[in-house]
């Protein structure tokens, strides 16, 4: 039997209707994680900690502009997925190509304004044209994040893993050359911007132009906890290196952005699995079943992920941070385990904010924002050095994960979702 078979195997005796395309994403996005990774290994070992700590705040604020506007593209596939209307995926359309067109109009004056502010060396930037050329990902971030969305909604593996793949693979070819031919931060950043175009050339023609479709209605609204729980994800994960940034000093910063890498990786490799969980779990409630039919194969694999990366990080620290980062970061390797077991709570809260999402419980999303003023304050308070820093964020996310574990247990278990469980509709 072809290996490759047997996770699709596993998750259909688990009963989830959406098994070939879950563990085809799954394994398209462990693939992107693997080229995000070699990207982090070649330019950690190439800028050394002070640069490489420079292109990990670039890399957050980009990450933060993505992941909040991946709220669109959940609450579009949650949509989608419940209502299955052409009409509706037109009018996504035609919104897209509406944004292309006025993030173009804005994005001099967008420029400007960096400039005017003086943000670059404000964020610890030397190159302050870096986050200019960032800026023009725009215009294609958020009809990719629609196109994204009606892709998902419809479960279309086939396009959502040619866009990661796309996106992921320019972003490290391009980025390598700009930096082997002198251009700098300024020129990986640009070679950022052009992989999220990268990204939405195979999804553009889910975006047909249909001048008389109708925009959705209430979009933004329905998007509103996807964006909350998206900006939580941001500060939860990330918002450690800017505060190191400005509390520790550019070194200390360098290293925490090896072990940002870490925990990034860890993350993204189950991320996909939110992705792919919230419509599934919707069309399963939207037919009367019970929706842990398709949330149970996510969770199995969530841990097939997380539990040997833990086991590794215990196991081998200094071995690791070596091989992938550099000896040049081996002050920060006694604080790996502490890190992977961050990564582990906080990506189990993210997939339990979104399962209870797709149930019609936003609880979890605003106890993931709510959590994100508390761990950045304690980490403020904690930050006498690196290790105790992390210690704070360690016991945040722990926290975070176990009230979202109770409260997810005791959804599960509620007489609705017993009768489904019990009588399925067929």
């Amino acid at each position: 039997m072809h290996a490759a078979a047997l996770p699709g195997r596993m998750l259909a005796r688990l009963g989830a209707p959406s098994a070939g395309p879950l563990v085809a994403i799954f394994l398209s996005a462990n693939i992107v994680n693997v080229g995000n990774l070699g990207f982090n290994v070649l330019f950690s070992r190439w800028m050394g900690p002070v640069a490489f700590g420079q292109l990990a705040t670039l890399l957050t604020l980009f990450l933060a502009v993505m992941v909040v506007l991946t709220a669109l593209q959940l609450a579009i596939s949650q949509r989608i997925a419940a209502q299955h209307d052409r009409a509706l995926t037109e009018g996504m359309a035609r919104l897209a190509r509406r944004s292309f067109a006025l993030c173009l109009a804005a994005l001099p004056a967008l420029i400007l304004g960096l400039y005017l502010l003086d943000l670059g060396p404000a964020l610890g930037l030397s190159s302050p044209q870096s986050l200019a050329l960032l800026l023009l990902c725009l215009p294609f971030a958020l009809p990719l994040a629609l196109a994204r969305g009606i892709a998902t909604g419809q479960l279309d593996a086939r396009r959502v893993i040619a866009s990661a793949q796309a996106e992921m693979w320019l972003r490290l070819i391009l980025a390598a050359l700009a930096w082997a031919s002198g251009l700098g931060l300024p020129g990986v950043a640009a070679a950022i911007s052009l992989s999220v175009l990268a990204g939405l050339a195979p999804l553009w023609s889910l975006l047909p132009a249909r001048p008389h479709a109708t925009v959705p209605q209430g979009l933004l609204l329905a998007a509103l906890p996807f964006a909350a729980l998206q900006a939580g994800q941001v500060i939860l994960m990330d918002g450690d290196i800017l505060l190191a940034q400005t509390l520790l000093g550019p070194e200390p910063a360098g290293h925490l952005a090896a072990l940002g890498l870490f925990q990034r990786i860890q993350f993204f490799a189950c991320f996909s699995l939110a992705v792919v969980l919230l419509p599934s779990v919707t069309s399963e409630r939207a037919a009367g079943r019970n929706p842990l039919r398709a949330a149970a194969p996510v969770f199995a694999l969530y841990a097939a992920v997380t539990l040997p990366v833990i086991a590794a990080a215990f196991a081998a620290p200094t071995l690791l941070i070596t091989t992938l980062v550099g000896p040049a970061f081996l002050p920060a390797a006694d604080m790996l385990p502490m890190v992977a077991l961050a990564a582990a709570a906080f990506t189990l809260s993210f997939l339990l904010a979104t399962y209870l999402a797709a149930t019609g419980d936003r609880t979890g999303i605003w106890a993931v924002a709510l959590a994100c003023p508390v761990q950045l304050t304690a980490m403020s308070l904690a930050a006498q050095d690196l290790s105790s820093m992390l210690t704070a964020k360690l016991l945040c996310q722990l926290a975070l994960a176990t009230l979202l574990l109770i409260r997810a247990t005791r959804r599960s278990h509620s007489p609705a979702h017993l009768r489904a469980s019990l009588f399925p509709n067929p």
